[in-house]
């Protein structure tokens, strides 16, 4: 748990690191952005003031020059107006050539209106009258250095994405691997000890008194076919497992009843099956494997008090008509804490001291990747804990 919460913690340092570089680079662009508007207000003035002066001078010469040499070579869009408003000239603004005088007129002021809620225009002036007004908008470069950062960060984002999804798919392949890998060595591992305990029972059997020592020989027998059962388990685990009609009700009910044999006597867990008898196609090996994870989890959360453990089975549909069978395990126990409740389905996540955390993972894949169904926690808090598998490909009202 320990090592799921440290990945925890470098998860959530990676996202504040993330978004303190997405900051700095916005606040950065947006810096360079405010000082080049600076500049060409800078540069507005000053031909502001070159045209006030030029203006009254009594040489045409210098105020075409002014017009021809200075003025072309702005870059940004500027609209010049009269004193009294009227547009008087423009530069590089797109404008229809075929627009009659007042539609130009009335385009050309709706540009001025948006150049002005922008930035506030330049007054061109002779000592303390006011010849005209330059009325200006960003520049091609200010624009395209203002979507700059969005544009690197939509980029690099969808290469993260596209990375992480890569990455997960492989890790998941890796995963699937390793489960199958692990599942065939032991079970190839525990086949030839089963097999050598069955040989040594039977001979056991056969020299062994009458009485009580078959009676102890039976009780080794039902645990050497329990070992055979897990090892099968394993087996099918790692494999493409055969799927037949399951009474998952009687599945349920024979799961409940071998964990009620093996409860203390001292202990007050009550475990219960109800609902109706419903039948899945699936393998019937790995569906008792679920149950009884299921069941062993709600038993070990009743510990200390009165536990009441519930195995709901009922039938259903979904919106597109097919048929569901919902598996319920409810019990009273602990209940599971906020902070654990997204990882308990995660290899090797346990609360327990000395838990292996795979129990719910082998679960959740034998449910979700072999049976292609769902299990997920529903609700839990102190005093019920609901988990819920749902399973598809229904064989009608039981099994046969």
């Amino acid at each position: 748990m320990t090592a799921y919460r440290y990945t925890a913690n470098l998860k959530a340092g990676l996202f504040a690191l993330g978004a303190i570089i997405v900051a700095s680079l916005l606040w950065y662009t947006q810096s360079l952005v405010h000082d080049l508007q600076q500049d060409e207000r800078k540069l507005l003035g000053i031909y502001a003031n070159l045209i006030g002066k030029v203006a009254t001078s009594a040489s045409s010469e210098e105020l075409g020059f002014v017009f021809d040499e200075v003025i072309s070579q702005i870059q940004f869009p500027i609209v010049v107006t009269s004193r009294e408003g009227q547009v008087v000239s423009w530069r590089n603004v797109r404008l229809d050539s075929s627009l009659a005088e007042a539609d130009r007129q009335a385009y050309l002021q709706r540009i001025v209106e948006r150049m002005d809620r922008q930035h506030t225009p330049v007054e061109v002036r002779f000592e303390d009258l006011i010849i005209s007004r330059i009325h200006y908008g960003d520049s091609s470069t200010v624009s395209r250095l203002r979507w700059l950062p969005y544009i690197e960060i939509a980029v690099a984002g969808l290469f993260i994405l596209i990375g992480f999804i890569g990455f997960t798919l492989i890790r998941n392949s890796e995963k699937r691997s390793i489960w199958a890998g692990m599942a065939r060595e032991t079970a190839h591992q525990l086949g030839t000890p089963v097999s050598s305990l069955m040989g040594w029972l039977h001979l056991l059997r056969d020299k062994a008194p009458q009485g009580q020592g078959q009676e102890l020989l039976d009780e080794l027998e039902s645990d050497v076919h329990r070992l055979e059962q897990i090892a099968d388990r394993f087996q099918k685990v790692g494999s493409i497992p055969r799927f037949e009609p399951v009474n998952l009700y009687e599945l349920a009910e024979s799961s409940a009843e071998y964990f009620r044999q093996r409860l203390p006597k001292t202990s007050r867990t009550e475990i219960a099956v109800t609902g109706e008898e419903c039948g899945v196609y699936g393998a019937e090996t790995l569906l008792q494997w679920v149950l009884e994870n299921l069941i062993k989890n709600a038993i070990d959360a009743c510990q200390g008090r009165q536990g009441r453990i519930e195995v709901n089975i009922r039938g259903d549909k979904d919106r597109r008509g097919r048929c569901l069978t919902h598996v319920e395990v409810r019990d009273n126990g602990s209940g599971i804490s906020p902070r654990d409740r997204r990882n308990i389905f995660r290899p090797g996540y346990s609360t327990k001291r000395r838990g292996w955390g795979l129990g719910l993972s082998l679960a959740r894949r034998i449910v979700e990747e072999i049976h292609k169904g769902r299990l997920r926690l529903v609700s839990s808090r102190p005093g019920e804990t609901i988990i819920r598998a749902t399973l598809v490909n229904c064989v009608g009202k039981e099994a046969d």
